[in-house]
């Protein structure tokens, strides 16, 4: 077995089943009268197909290398959909009267093909007066008709991300939805169980303090108690062997720095200082970093791991935490050695730096570099390295969502100008994701997101979407944010 696939991130079978079964429980969840549509994917392993939501429609598509067709892989109960006739292997040879390009597996095609094209008619349809998609299928032998009747909606303001209505409906429907499935303990139903509620929840967490309504600043800390209790409380300060992984610790302190700095109110400090300090024990003396204090992968680590440690510290540093400098010296030795000189981006790690997936570690860094305001030339050419492999966004570490999340973070920070010319290429994206409850469906990308489905295609789904449409607000520190106490004491 060769070094990347050793590196590649992969479930166990009955893991994955798990993860199945958690997230088909959010099938009973209620937003507002009407149960979100759940998507029916596959995790993404296959190199043969690509399974994605089709939107308001309450569909899952599934698409092959090289074909124009949707295959319908699933019609949601009730929905646009059943109600239009749309049936399960029903191939869609047209949308609108307009052919598709042919569709490509390659992460650099991004969205072309179907998906953009089922996406822009969605967002036509809804803002039309009838209110009528038109497709063609194959149904068997013989080609029919399908006239799907939508819900209104209007169009993405010429303006967005900003000043446009539909995506702040689109925002707070999702951060109302968040707000209403947080179960009693304070986090949100994973995939699994295990550890992937911590990891999930402090992004639920994040991005219902995105929405800056202080009426669900108890949801944010419920989200936080949780974490204290079954994270932060397993660290032993002066053992870094001891202690959740370092996923846990990097997102959890990225949370807690986040709140200290919206609300002003320290009574987590100490946690978030545990954190931190954590993740510097396990700073190895070359600068590599692991899920725990070990470094795996024969030695390689994850970097993965440090950019997310360095955001941390340089929120904490924010919130008046002092950060070890030899640690972040020597993780940093780590981090330039994984830039690959063909993306320009973070590979997987020094011994892999031009691994294609490049979003997450390359965003998160760059929000790093920024929020510390250190090495402005390495942080611009990071943010240029994901403008120029924006189509690669959903393609981080076999998952979707911190991609996303950190990526268009990284753009933001840097360059609002292309973050804004990059959102406008991600509407259809949004619109596939949109249901017709104003929530967001789970859309992975070509690859392997098995990540994903560990945390919970539902709650960590709706936490992208919220997290890439508050990218374009100034309030959140990550999303280039430097107002102190911009929402006030709890």
């Amino acid at each position: 077995m060769n070094l990347v696939s050793l590196l590649v991130f992969r479930l166990a079978p009955i893991q994955f089943l798990l993860a199945c079964v958690g997230n088909l429980a959010f099938l009973a969840v209620v937003c507002h009268g009407e149960k979100p549509y759940q998507p029916k994917l596959s995790d993404g392993k296959s190199p043969d197909f690509h399974d994605f939501p089709m939107g308001v429609l309450s569909a899952t598509g599934r698409l092959h290398e090289g074909e124009k067709e949707i295959v319908v892989r699933d019609v949601g109960k009730g929905g646009v959909a059943e109600s239009g006739g749309l049936q399960v292997g029903d191939r869609i040879l047209s949308i609108g009267g307009k052919t598709p390009k042919p569709f490509s597996m390659s992460t650099d095609t991004g969205l072309e093909g179907p998906q953009e094209m089922l996406g822009n008619a969605l967002e036509a349809a809804c803002s039309s007066k009838s209110k009528l998609l038109q497709l063609q299928a194959r149904r068997g032998e013989k080609n029919v008709t399908v006239k799907l009747k939508v819900p209104a909606s209007t169009v993405f303001a010429s303006t967005f991300p900003q000043k446009c209505p539909k995506s702040r409906k689109y925002f707070t429907g999702i951060v109302d939805h968040l707000v209403d499935v947080q179960l009693d303990s304070g986090s949100w139903r994973p995939g699994v169980g295990g550890d992937a509620d911590v990891y999930m929840s402090a992004f639920c967490g994040l991005a219902v303090l995105s929405s800056g309504r202080k009426k669900y600043l108890p949801t944010v800390k419920a989200a936080i108690d949780f974490i204290r209790k079954k994270s932060i409380a397993q660290i032993k300060p002066d053992d870094p062997k001891v202690g959740p992984k370092s996923w846990q610790a990097s997102s959890s302190a990225i949370l807690l720095a986040e709140y200290q700095l919206a609300t002003g109110d320290k009574t987590f400090f100490p946690d978030l200082k545990k954190c931190c300090d954590l993740l510097a024990g396990r700073v190895s003396e070359n600068g590599r970093m692991g899920h725990y204090y070990a470094v795996p992968y024969e030695g390689t680590g994850l970097v993965i791991i440090n950019v997310q440690a360095h955001l941390a510290w340089a929120l904490a540093a924010k919130c008046g935490y002092q950060v070890d400098r030899k640690a972040w010296d020597r993780s940093m030795v780590e981090i330039r050695k994984s830039v690959g000189p063909k993306t320009g981006g973070i590979g997987y790690s020094s011994r892999v730096p031009d691994y294609p997936d490049i979003p997450a570690r390359t965003g998160a860094m760059t929000v790093a570099l920024s929020v510390a305001d250190e090495e402005p030339k390495l942080a611009e050419g990071l943010a240029n390295s994901l403008v120029r492999h924006q189509a690669r966004m959903r393609h981080a570490h076999s998952m979707t969502s911190i991609g996303l999340i950190y990526g268009m973070a990284g753009i933001k920070v840097i360059d609002p100008k292309a973050h804004r010319e990059v959102m406008r290429k991600w509407i259809p994206y949004l619109e596939l994701c949109r249901t017709s409850a104003d929530t967001a469906a789970y859309f992975g990308s070509k690859r392997n997101y098995a990540g994903d489905a560990y945390l919970g295609y539902h709650p960590i789904g709706n936490a992208t979407v919220a997290l890439m449409l508050a990218s374009a607000d100034n309030k959140l520190f990550i999303h280039g944010g430097t107002k102190r106490n911009w929402l006030g004491k709890p």
